[in-house]
């Protein structure tokens, strides 16, 4: 199900905050919201946010209490838990707005 106008705001603005955050601490940030590069697909998924610093990675997925537990959100948190389980340099966070 899509979110709601009001969902996707707070959405796109915890994605904002998020990237801003890691950007502060001297990561290179891709998020998927105007004024960020678009991060990669990974396993077929395009997550929020992802931070760069060194050989770290930060894989950030936020979600809404609408889509929480959707196929889409299941599936996302297997890809992206999978990637980082694939490098000891990768962590992943999934957030839910309030």
């Amino acid at each position: 199900m899509p979110r709601s106008g009001r969902a996707q705001s707070k959405h796109d603005a915890e994605v904002r905050k998020v990237a801003t955050d890691l950007k502060k601490k001297g990561y290179n940030v891709n998020a998927d919201v105007r004024g960020f590069s678009r991060p990669d697909t990974i396993g077929g998924y395009r997550p929020d946010v992802v931070g760069r610093k060194g050989t770290e990675r930060k894989i950030v997925e936020i979600e809404t209490p609408d889509s929480v537990s959707s196929a889409r959100d299941l599936a996302q948190q297997k890809a992206f838990r999978e990637a980082a389980k694939r490098s000891k340099d990768t962590t992943f966070t999934r957030k839910v707005t309030k």
